[in-house]
């Protein structure tokens, strides 16, 4: 029996250590970060593409605040796009979606093309400040 307390009270502390981590790094000075996901229009792949090229271009040479902004592309379906896009701060990635650039490039000209939608922010679990280096 004392064997199993043991064992229920170390899991604990290992539990409450990662969530006590988990908040931290949502609370702390560590980046904002986004996943998108967007499902295309078939027909119109090539133009979307072509969009999310440009505003890939102007964020990353006009937003210091943004860390990386990789457009990928799905290997099994073409018409799926992935955008990993990480900010210094969630004040940084607000810069970003209210730029004049992003207005009219996003919401006029790609809107239009996607299907679905799906954005998910997540947050690096082993972030080691500037430097941007994580361990896995």
């Amino acid at each position: 029996m004392n064997k199993r307390i043991f064992l229920f009270c170390a899991l604990f502390l290992i539990f409450l250590s990662a969530n006590t981590r988990i908040l931290k790094a949502q609370t702390s000075g560590e980046p904002y970060v986004i996943l998108v996901e967007f499902a295309l229009d078939g027909a119109k792949v090539d133009e979307a593409i072509e969009l999310l090229s440009d505003i890939q271009l102007q964020t990353l040479e006009n937003e210091e605040g943004c860390l990386v902004y990789d457009v990928l592309l799905s290997e099994e379906d073409p018409a799926k796009v992935f955008i990993y896009e990480s900010y210094e701060s969630e004040d940084a990635y607000k810069v970003h979606s209210n730029a004049p650039y992003f207005k009219e490039i996003v919401l006029k000209k790609l809107k239009p093309l996607i299907k679905s939608q799906k954005i998910t922010r997540v947050f690096p679990l082993n972030f080691e400040g500037e430097s941007g280096d994580t361990e896995i």
